[in-house]
């Protein structure tokens, strides 16, 4: 199986790479290889989100690179798991190989980071005569990877919780800012 996940898998998966089980995330069966591809424009963003952004964004990010370097060890091929067939079938598990994918020379990249991760992954599917996964936490680029006619799993990021009481947004807060807004407003009127 061939996958290439954006930035946003990465960053946004309930698990980190190094912890993720990518059988049970793609619903495959467990002994099946996978080929994780990085299309080097998700490889430049995950830079990008290492200087920048969320504390988690940045953690991510450079958790990511890092697994990624230390599995290609200079190469742009690796394996992150191997296969293990020992014991019972159903506690087999395929090897997952990881993959940089460099932007052919003279190419030019889209302006939208997203559009450019789906024209790859539609670009390495013609040129593989297979099937490629997208694999995303982003609602935007599984719209557009269906559209490009790729097949998608999108892997919910977080549970939102119970919707907030809207009624107590108004009401004064019992914080510090909330108390010193109290007493600025006491001063001045």
């Amino acid at each position: 199986m061939f996958v290439v996940a954006d930035s946003s898998f990465y960053i946004h998966n309930p698990d980190k790479l190094a912890d993720v089980d990518l059988h049970q995330v793609l619903d495959l069966p467990p002994d099946k290889h996978i080929r994780v591809l990085f299309p080097i424009a998700v490889v430049d963003e995950l830079d990008g989100l290492k200087d920048a952004g969320k504390h988690q964004a940045r953690w991510r990010a450079s958790h990511t690179l890092g697994l990624l370097d230390s599995t290609l060890a200079g190469s742009t091929v690796g394996i992150l798991r191997r296969a293990d067939s020992s014991g019972e079938p159903a506690m087999w598990r395929g090897e997952v190989n990881v993959e940089i994918v460099l932007d052919q020379p003279g190419h030019v990249r889209l302006p939208i980071a997203d559009d450019e991760i789906i024209d790859r992954a539609v670009a390495i599917q013609t040129l593989a005569a297979r099937e490629v996964r997208l694999l995303t936490c982003d609602t935007g680029q599984h719209t557009r990877g269906r559209a490009a006619g790729l097949k998608v799993t999108k892997v919910p990021a977080k549970d939102l919780g119970s919707e907030p009481d809207w009624s107590a947004q108004d009401k004064p807060g019992t914080g510090v800012r909330a108390k010193r807004r109290e007493r600025q407003a006491a001063q001045d009127g």
